[in-house]
């Protein structure tokens, strides 16, 4: 049997051969009958800990049209957060379990606080500031990419909450997601 005949041999095989397969997919619906299978790919709140959609927003992000950056294969591994930019200060609304043992914080800890925590021993760090470990010219980057909703790369040093030192590789990839405008910051500590 050559690959054409095979292709059309398992076309031709009768679905009720085995009656289990054939409704296998079909979900009785209150009112009599089938109806299709057609629930959401991704339940919120079953992948993540809180109300955002993070597989929703990684494929946005992975879809996203003239990328900048390629930032590859990322899944919950990496350590990765969430900035809210229609908001004052743009605040982190979500950390993922990997940031939050990178840096040593739990999630309850920085959740409405700003990034710029990160650059100091302790976190004291006011908005627009001189920063001891952190050059002026990667603070102009990061805010000028925040400023214009673009993508930048760099490596920042960055404080655990021990205060041990660390240098991040972090990528700021700007996304609207369904109507706001949301920032994920991907970061790897550099060896």
């Amino acid at each position: 049997m050559d690959a054409y005949q095979a292709v059309n041999a398992y076309q031709t095989v009768d679905p009720m051969s085995n009656p289990w397969e054939a409704t296998a997919h079909q979900f009785s619906h209150p009112h009599g009958g089938y109806a299709d299978s057609q629930a959401a790919l991704f339940v919120p709140g079953v992948y993540s800990r809180d109300e955002h959609d993070m597989l929703g927003i990684l494929a946005s992000i992975q879809g996203r049209p003239n990328p900048q950056i390629d930032i590859g294969a990322v899944d919950f591994s990496c350590a990765m957060i969430l900035c809210d930019l229609t908001q004052s200060d743009h605040p982190i609304v979500y950390a993922n379990d990997a940031f939050c043992y990178m840096t040593g914080y739990a999630l309850e800890e920085i959740r409405g606080r700003n990034c710029r925590f990160l650059q100091a021993p302790g976190g004291k760090v006011k908005a627009k500031s001189a920063r001891a470990a952190v050059d002026e010219r990667t603070l102009r980057k990061m805010r000028k990419a925040v400023d214009k909703r673009a993508e930048v790369q760099l490596t920042v040093r960055n404080f655990k909450k021990n205060g041990q030192p660390f240098d991040n590789i972090l990528t700021m990839i700007p996304v609207k997601f369904k109507g706001k405008w949301l920032c994920v910051g991907f970061q790897c500590e550099k060896e």
